[in-house]
């Protein structure tokens, strides 16, 4: 059944049916008790139609404490927030996937003196007018009379927590003074993909130091969307995409994640392209030139997924896509390559069009240079060992001993890990220096910005030594700790 939105605002108030659906009054009878759900009030601004804001407004008894309105079958259940003894209002924008069925019943539900009222009420003529197709609402439009109240004696609601539209605005940044780590955000993105378009749900992904508060802003739409901390160091929050936002504000949007009196900020990554990680071989390898080579690559996406058909695979400028094997995830290429340095550069496109393009370069070397890798050559890396966490203020020196006048290149690829995710890897370091008469050389990794400082990163350290027809190579995990 298809929706059609109404093309003015409807705004009813369901009174209770007098004359045969009532029950007949007594000339003795007493004046009735006032009821705990007097009537509601609903109001659209675009029908049922995605992005539409439904308004709800319900009329009660003023002892009347929590109160929801369920949509019919939809699971759609509005939270009513009490605007003063006996007035209940709330709202829901429809989502593209929201099936609310006008022809079925609203169930409204208040707490009186610790027990559970609910009673029933039809959706007004005009909205069950969509259900049969029609585009427009009548010109006159008469208040549907709601089904006979239902009181039911239930436990008390759990306490449910007010809806407001917006927050109040955040304080101004302050200067850290309690003692602690800083608080960093490594990335601010949308995980659902597809244009911003009216009764769409976007999904905000917030990946920073755990622990903390957070919450977003759209400049010109609303402010104080909360992001909750799904996992550490993680935070989710999801906003419907209402008909009057600005598709284009939403590019402007900012979260900002508070501790203490430790606040910092970060502008959305919109639409983020895939990222490309786990390079075979990695950049800077000498391989064997024994056998079929593996050129491989992993490729994620946070959005709608990466579209293999728009996936390019290069070697040495030649275009190798139809030899290798693609997977939304995967790029895998097994190819005879004869003795000397290879470029290969991985192009991939989202679902979106956003696109990514990683280069990394080998040696394919003759078996009678094999022995030579990694051979006779000594290396000694003597700062750290494999595994070994980094302090928290983003030092990283890299110092290690081999044969006099030996040349050292010392390469460092981060990769931010938040919760049991993978964020983006990325090449910080490679330079290649010279080591003293004594063999001693040393390696200084510049600061790396805040996503370098996050708790859980890690740095991939590889250093090649070589002189004359001799090399070695050392590779160890340095992880960041927290503090």
């Amino acid at each position: 059944m298809k929706l059609r939105p109404t093309a003015a605002a409807l705004m009813l108030a369901l009174a209770p049916m007098t004359g045969s659906l009532m029950a007949p009054a007594a000339s003795a009878a007493p004046a009735a008790a006032q009821p705990a759900i007097a009537n509601i009030s609903v109001n659209s601004d675009a029908g049922l139609s995605p992005g539409a804001t439904i308004r709800l407004q319900l009329a009660t008894a003023p002892n009347a404490g929590q109160a929801t309105v369920t949509l019919g079958d939809s699971g759609v259940v509005v939270t009513m927030s009490q605007k003063g003894a006996g007035n209940f209002t709330g709202s829901h924008v429809v989502r593209r996937n929201d099936r609310i069925d006008p022809a079925q019943l609203m169930t409204a539900r208040v707490v009186v003196d610790g027990r559970t009222v609910s009673r029933q009420f039809h959706y007004p003529p005009s909205f069950q007018a969509l259900a049969m197709g029609a585009t427009t609402a009548p010109a006159s439009v008469q208040a549907q009379a709601p089904a006979p109240a239902q009181v039911q004696v239930q436990p008390p609601l759990a306490p449910q927590p007010q809806v407001q539209a917006q927050a109040p605005v955040p304080p101004p940044v302050q200067v850290q003074t309690s003692p602690g780590p800083r608080m960093v955000i490594e990335r601010f993105f949308i995980r659902s993909s597809g244009p911003v378009e009216a009764g769409r749900e976007l999904r905000f992904r917030l990946l920073a130091s755990p622990g903390g508060d957070a919450w977003l802003d759209i400049p010109g739409v609303i402010q104080g969307v909360d992001l909750r901390e799904t996992r550490p160091g993680e935070y989710e929050g999801a906003y419907t995409v209402r008909q009057r936002d600005n598709p284009d504000a939403f590019r402007t949007a900012v979260a900002s994640l508070r501790r203490g009196d430790d606040r910092v900020t970060a502008q959305l990554q919109f639409n983020l392209p895939p990222q490309i990680t786990d390079l075979q071989p990695a950049n800077g390898d000498r391989i064997v030139g024994r056998g079929r080579t593996h050129i491989g690559a992993r490729i994620t996406d946070e959005g709608g997924g990466v579209d293999p058909s728009r996936v390019r695979l290069r070697l040495n400028g030649r275009d190798v896509t139809g030899e290798a094997r693609i997977t939304p995830d995967e790029v895998h290429l097994r190819a005879d390559l004869d003795p000397g340095r290879y470029a290969v550069e991985l192009t991939a496109r989202d679902t979106a069009g956003n696109m990514t393009t990683k280069t990394w370069m080998f040696e394919v070397v003759p078996e009678r240079q094999a022995a030579r890798v990694g051979g006779d050559l000594p290396l000694q890396l003597t700062s750290h060992r494999n595994e070994t966490p980094v302090d928290a203020d983003g030092n990283l020196l890299i110092q290690g001993r081999t044969v006099p006048h030996a040349t050292v290149r010392v390469q460092v690829e981060q990769t931010s890990v938040v919760g049991r995710r993978a964020g983006v890897s990325r090449d910080v370091f490679d330079e290649t220096i010279q080591a003293d008469r004594n063999g001693l050389f040393s390696a200084a990794v510049p600061p790396r910005g805040r996503a370098g400082t996050l708790p859980g990163t890690r740095f991939e350290v590889r250093v090649t030594a070589s002189s004359g027809n001799q090399a070695a190579e050392e590779r160890i995990t340095l992880i960041q700790r927290d503090g």
